[in-house]
């Protein structure tokens, strides 16, 4: 009925969406839309046992939602959000969630480990913005345990930012995807986080050679996955870890978008 209001509100509405979550441990929600009366609000308060938690192209995404559902998650150790940027006030385009949420997910998640931000743009000549910054993104991999993280279209991550990561006491594992403002300035501030042992680049076209030579000095990596890095030689990558992936070639749009930090698939390994 339009114009009708969220049966939510009224306190012991038997309603099919009043769903018993208090012991949900993963939830994964992607391609829907969520209403301003029928949004995420039905699970704030409930899931507070989740440990992992997906949001892919959820639209109508509300940061204060997103900021409540935070600060009751306190078990939350694996987060991936795949955001698109959508119109909103102020803004021409851009993604619905701010350094806000990244400051909220830091204070209310200290066992958080794995993280995934993921920025796709529909339209290249739209005029967009992402809501978070490189500062937001850096002080939540510094303020949290994070051993895995993993940056998607984030064309906000410069070199200043690599070097912010450098001091992430817990990063191990590290994976760029069409981050085109990182260059071997980047890498060989990245090679200087404590543990960092795994550094996957995909289409990250301002590396070189020249930043592949800094990896084989450092004799740290354990495992380098290259693909799609044009600047990138099969040869440049060799003894730049003990482990080396290389694929020439850019992978198609959804394996590039896709997110996991245990991929299985076939590459070609260097000599």
């Amino acid at each position: 009925m339009a114009g009708a209001s969220d049966p939510s509100f009224v306190s012991g509405y038997p309603y099919s969406y009043d769903i018993c979550c208090d012991n949900l441990k993963d939830l994964r929600l992607a391609h829907i839309i969520t209403e301003p009366e029928i949004g995420l609000r039905f699970l704030l308060g409930k899931c507070k046992a989740l440990e992992t938690l997906y949001l892919e192209y959820v639209i109508g995404l509300k940061e204060n939602e997103m900021i409540a559902l935070f600060q009751r998650c306190n078990n939350l150790k694996t987060i991936s959000l795949r955001l698109m940027p959508l119109h909103c006030e102020g803004y021409e385009y851009r993604t619905p969630l701010t350094d806000v949420s990244l400051k909220a997910l830091a204070l209310s998640c200290p066992m958080l480990q794995a993280v995934e931000l993921t920025f796709t743009f529909c339209e290249p000549d739209w005029p967009t913005e992402i809501g978070f910054t490189q500062e937001g993104i850096v002080a939540l991999i510094q303020s949290c345990p994070i051993r895995a993280l993993l940056l998607n279209g984030a064309s906000i991550l410069y070199d200043e930012g690599m070097e912010g990561l450098s001091s992430a006491q817990f990063l191990e594992t590290l994976e760029l995807v069409d981050c085109m403002s990182v260059t071997d300035a980047g890498i060989s501030h990245i090679i200087q986080a404590p543990c960092m042992s795994s550094l996957i680049l995909r289409k990250c076209e301002n590396v070189t050679d020249r930043g592949m030579a800094e990896l084989a000095r450092s004799q740290k990596l354990e495992s380098l996955t290259v693909i799609g890095c044009r600047q990138i030689s099969q040869e440049g990558v060799h003894g730049a870890a003990k482990s080396v992936c290389y694929l020439a070639e850019i992978e198609s749009h959804d394996s590039l978008k896709g997110m996991n930090m245990n991929r299985n698939r076939k590459r070609r390994r260097s000599p």
